[in-house]
């Protein structure tokens, strides 16, 4: 009996050694790479991937933080695919546009899968390689028409404009002046009095703003490419006492913008949704990584809704004071549009 008592066991402890092993086997590593956490937004993201990772009992995560530096970028992937292997797959919100090219053939040579966010280098296409799942962003042409747009039928389709431009060189910021200008043919009466490139700065777009307002009284709107230059706008015209009488939109969806809708001062703004992008991003990765699944369409233009005085409390609820609520198994949710590749979207 005693032999029987103790074979049982030893029996037992393999089979918990075996389970533990199994158990570990099935685990899947996240490196979640963002450029800081001090950013509202840049942490919006990393907390949705973390939101993706903690809906999956098979994925342990890792926030990995590269200051926009490419170095510790690069370090930290390979110190993170050394560690983990092919179990490893990433969602980043790449250091710098030229490093996005870095990435994938570091993520491609290790065999590990992953999803990028925003920037991309010129002719770099997720087609071309085996484990570039998906490249996420918002539209940011259509945010750039759909704000123009709201501003414009807020003055009643004609009347004087200016324009804050973010940082030249950049994406984001072209494709959002491209959306103001296509909303400019659409509309005739509007004339554009002046367009600055204000770098996504509030003080330089104050600056601007009060040059404008010192040159003409008759300006009807402003519009900006982000909420920082937004703010920098609406801070001039309450300097001139005009706030409320020229409207002003913003991009992004910050706490500043949500609150300055909510009180009446900005016209609008766009949700880009950090939460959403990072989120599901991840799973993406993941499906291709754990599941083997592929996806013909991978540059994938996310939803983000335009914010306006008529749905302000409802996004500022779920993005601001609280978190949103994902079915990350639903992978059409977050897709506005989608296409082969880049050159398909320039071409559209």
């Amino acid at each position: 009996m005693k032999k029987f008592l103790v074979l049982m066991l030893a029996l037992a402890m393999m089979l918990s050694l075996f389970t533990a092993a199994s158990a570990q086997d099935d685990k899947w590593y996240l490196g979640i790479m963002v450029h800081g956490l001090e950013n509202e937004f840049w942490a919006q993201e990393a907390n949705g991937a973390i939101l993706f990772a903690e809906s999956k009992e098979n994925v342990e995560y890792q926030v990995m933080v590269t200051d926009g530096d490419d170095n510790k970028e690069n370090q930290a992937i390979r110190d993170f695919i050394a560690k983990h292997g092919q179990r490893a797959f990433f969602i980043t919100d790449v250091a710098s546009t030229a490093n996005s090219v870095n990435f994938a053939e570091i993520c491609e040579e290790a065999g590990v899968y992953f999803t990028m966010l925003w920037q991309h280098a010129e002719g770099l296409e997720p087609k071309d390689f085996k484990h570039f799942v998906a490249h996420m962003s918002p539209d940011d042409f259509v945010s750039g028409y759909n704000t123009a747009k709201y501003l414009f039928d807020l003055i009643g389709g004609k009347g004087k404009v200016c324009a804050l431009y973010g940082v030249q060189g950049e994406d984001s910021a072209a494709n959002r002046y491209a959306g103001f200008q296509a909303a400019l043919k659409d509309y005739p009466e509007i004339e554009m009095v002046d367009m600055q490139v204000a770098s996504w700065s509030q003080d330089q777009a104050m600056n601007f703003t009060q040059t404008w307002l010192a040159a003409h009284d008759d300006i009807a709107a402003i519009w900006a490419a982000n909420d920082t230059m937004g703010l920098g706008a609406i801070e001039a015209l309450k300097l001139e006492g005009k706030n409320g009488k020229v409207f002003v939109n913003g991009v992004d969806g910050i706490a500043a913008a949500f609150d300055s809708v909510a009180a009446g001062d900005m016209a609008s703004t766009v949700a880009n949704n950090g939460y959403l992008l990072m989120g599901y991003g991840a799973a993406y990765a993941y499906e291709a990584a754990v599941n083997g699944k592929t996806f013909d369409r991978p540059v994938i233009k996310t939803n983000a809704p335009l914010i306006t005085a008529e749905n302000v409390a409802e996004y500022k609820a779920m993005f601001i004071d609280g978190q949103p609520e994902y079915n990350f198994n639903d992978l059409a949710f977050p897709v506005l549009s989608d296409y082969e590749s880049f050159e398909e979207l320039k071409n559209k």
